[in-house]
């Protein structure tokens, strides 16, 4: 009764919203003519509707159904199809999707948002097989993607499709310019920062500054910090059933937890609890890292630091603490299975129609304006051009406040225009990262399926649930809790899901090889 009612009060939402949208006369890029926006309730003889997750962190964008206006009058004439958004909270995609599915609701298209891959969904049997359609009517989303399909498969069968413009990540601490040149700091851009150096830098700036300032940004909801100094391919699944460490580079999987790794994190995140480098909520807050860091009383945060051709959300960041945000990177370039995870769009199984869902899909890969459109809003409501480019933009007077595309999960990433002063460059800049990559896991394209150990699997992630924030955070003392918390690790099986794991991954790798570029399986 409880699910029927949330995914009820879900769809609620979702008609208020809806009843409450205005009409926006936009231009149709294809004609060149102005059209005023069609009642959303009604929706023409062969058009087909596709309602598709919109993630949003807190609030609605007051324009988004403008947006949605302006991108169906192209789809209704392109492909048959008009669009509608359903706004979900960022942290509510992976409690209420099932839910909406399993009780029958309508929803074509739906995300994937840092859930570590959609080995969950699909082993409960909600998403369907889109090898088929992708070969159909996907051309453009393949030739975007390239090596990243690979984070869609499952079982062999591809289930979700990427939004992924790099083919390797790279993580750094992103610090304020204007507090490292106050106390002096070395910023080597080319050097690997280790857990012990960010320490020393950390302890220089708490000195310096008042209690009521705080060296990182983070929440008990986020990447914990070791992610960042000691990457690991979580093939396809997390640590509850043990991971490659070193980037991926070997084939024995491992207990990450039993590591000296985790235990080094774990003695330095407990000084830095205590010696207030954390903010004392840190395991309660619910503020995101970006928002805490943008309030001026926090010197950096953890992020991926790869070149980004949308400034974002660094840019947000820069103008609002007016410095620059600096990089001190704490791994090399490298390409892990997770690194085509973050973000994935999936087809559910209360899709009616599949093929024009696909055929929407492929556009966001395909289409620079629409792309656009669902990234920065409607030219010259939202953004203008900057003169003499066809590529650099720049926000209209509070065009950023009536919409704004938190998370950029649309399509081909790379046809995204730049906001200025960031230029055509930035292409460039990714390509060459792109190509530096030497680092690639021996993992890629394969995902661990727990079916096989689901009670032992389950069991081991709620104790991680249990244990392993805090010891992340260091509001625990791990010399007493770590003992407690790799004694549960064994009591709930890990070392069953493990063995499992180990075995999937040697068959795969007798098939596959560790080859280490595989677009598809």
């Amino acid at each position: 009764m409880m699910k029927k009612t949330i995914a009820l009060f879900l769809l609620l939402v979702i008609v208020v919203f809806v009843a409450g949208c205005d009409n926006i006369e936009v231009k149709d890029k294809s004609t060149g003519d102005k059209d005023v926006a069609k009642d959303l309730t009604e929706v023409p003889n062969g058009i087909y509707e596709v309602l598709m997750q919109y993630p949003i962190m807190d609030s609605i964008p007051p324009d988004l159904h403008k947006v949605e206006d302006a991108i169906n009058l192209r789809t209704e004439k392109e492909i048959g199809v008009r669009v509608k958004f359903f706004p979900i909270n960022r942290f509510d995609i992976n409690s209420t999707t099932g839910f909406l599915v399993s009780s029958g609701e309508k929803l074509d298209l739906m995300i994937s948002l840092f859930e570590g891959g959609i080995s969950s969904y699909a082993n409960k049997g909600i998403l369907l097989e889109l090898d088929e359609l992708v070969q159909k009517y996907g051309a453009d989303i393949v030739a975007a993607e390239g090596r990243a399909m690979s984070g869609g498969y499952y079982n062999g069968k591809l289930y979700a499709v990427p939004t992924e413009e790099k083919i390797g990540r790279v993580k750094a601490f992103f610090a304020r310019r204007d507090i490292v040149e106050k106390y002096s700091i070395t910023h080597n851009p080319t050097h690997v920062y280790t857990i012990e150096e960010l320490n020393e830098i950390f302890a220089i700036v708490k000195a310096g500054e008042s209690k009521d300032f705080f060296c990182i940004a983070i929440n008990s909801q986020e990447e914990p910090v070791f992610f960042s100094v000691d990457p690991v391919d979580f093939l396809g699944s997390s640590l509850a059933s043990g991971c490659l460490p070193n980037y991926g580079l070997g084939n024995e999987i491992v207990n990450y937890y039993e590591s000296e790794s985790f235990a080094k994190a774990c003695a330095y995140a407990r000084a830095w609890y205590q010696n207030g480098f954390f903010s004392p909520d840190c395991n309660t807050t619910a503020d995101p890292s970006f928002n805490l860091l943008m309030s001026g009383n926090y010197f950096g945060r953890f992020f991926y630091a790869e070149p980004d051709i949308i400034p974002g959300q660094s840019f947000g960041a820069q103008m609002a603490l007016n410095t620059e945000l600096v990089p001190f990177f704490t791994s090399i370039p490298s390409s892990m299975t997770q690194h085509y995870q973050l973000t994935m769009w999936a087809i559910p199984i209360t899709c009616e129609n599949p093929e024009k869902t696909m055929q929407w899909l492929n556009m966001m890969y395909a289409d620079d304006d629409v792309i656009n459109l669902l990234c920065y809003g409607i030219e010259g409501v939202h953004w203008d051009f900057v003169e003499g480019s066809n590529k650099e933009i720049e926000l209209s007077e509070n065009g950023n406040a009536s919409y704004f595309s938190y998370f950029n999960v649309w399509g081909d990433k790379k046809k995204n225009y730049v906001i200025a002063p960031f230029d055509e460059t930035n292409y460039q800049d990714l390509n060459d990262f792109n190509e530096s990559i030497q680092n690639i896991s021996h993992a890629i394209g394969y995902s661990f399926n727990s079916e096989p150990v689901k009670k032992e699997y389950t069991a081991v992630q709620d104790v991680i649930d249990k244990y392993q924030t805090s010891l992340a955070l260091g509001v625990v003392n791990p010399d007493n809790i770590l003992p407690v918390f790799l004694g549960a690790l064994k009591e709930a099986g890990i070392d069953k899901v493990i063995a499992e794991n180990q075995r999937q991954f040697d068959s795969w790798l007798s098939e596959n090889g560790s080859s280490v570029d595989r677009p598809h399986q």
